[in-house]
């Protein structure tokens, strides 16, 4: 695809984005049960730096007295992924609605992206050295491998694909009345015709 195809998504994309007041992630943040081992799993293997590490002393739910850590991890666009620990067990399994243990995965994962399936794969390789197990899925607009964190939380990695922006601007043309049938019909066909096929071997 050239650049110039690719002008019309892109231009479409960039007024949308200028109209939104909200602007990117800042962070998104998850309870888990071993911050040491959390640490670990997203610096040491993952390649994410620790970049604070906050102890605070109130429970800003309850408003009571309790010790916990609550820790960022930087992406490369400034963004991070967060996660709390309360020195407490029982706070913990308390406060937390992050049970990740035996759930569905599509109830909760978060994706993060890498650049081309060559990282993907790479960072396949390395979770393998670690024990970890890591899914490969081609969506057709993105290609992703799937695992899970210490706690349970299901990671994605995942890259655009050649045709990711051609694709994205056929969906956006069609995205509200695709989901207008769905909600309305019992069966309805996959609109996905590049499922499996988005990174030609």
């Amino acid at each position: 695809m050239t650049a110039q195809q690719q002008t019309p998504y892109l231009a479409d994309a960039k007024t949308r984005r200028a109209n939104n007041r909200i602007g990117c992630l800042h962070h998104h943040a998850f309870m888990v049960k071993d911050m040491e081992e959390t640490r670990h799993f997203y610096e040491d293997i993952l390649g994410l730096p620790l970049i604070g590490t906050w102890v605070e002393r109130v429970n800003p739910v309850t408003g009571q007295p309790d010790n916990y850590v609550h820790t960022f991890f930087e992406l490369a666009d400034g963004s991070c992924l967060a996660f709390f620990q309360f020195k407490s067990p029982e706070s913990s399994r308390e406060a937390s609605i992050n049970k990740f243990e035996n759930s569905n995965p599509f109830g909760h994962h978060i994706a993060l992206t890498v650049d081309g399936k060559d990282a993907v794969l790479e960072f396949k390789r390395k979770l393998a050295e670690k024990g970890i197990e890591a899914v490969e899925t081609d969506h057709g607009y993105c290609y992703s491998i799937y695992f899970h964190d210490p706690s349970g939380l299901q990671v994605e990695l995942t890259t655009s694909v050649p045709e990711t922006d051609e694709l994205m601007s056929e969906a956006y043309k069609t995205a509200h009345e695709t989901l207008s049938l769905w909600m309305q019909e019992d069966d309805v066909p996959t609109n996905n015709t590049m499922r499996g096929a988005g990174w030609q071997q």
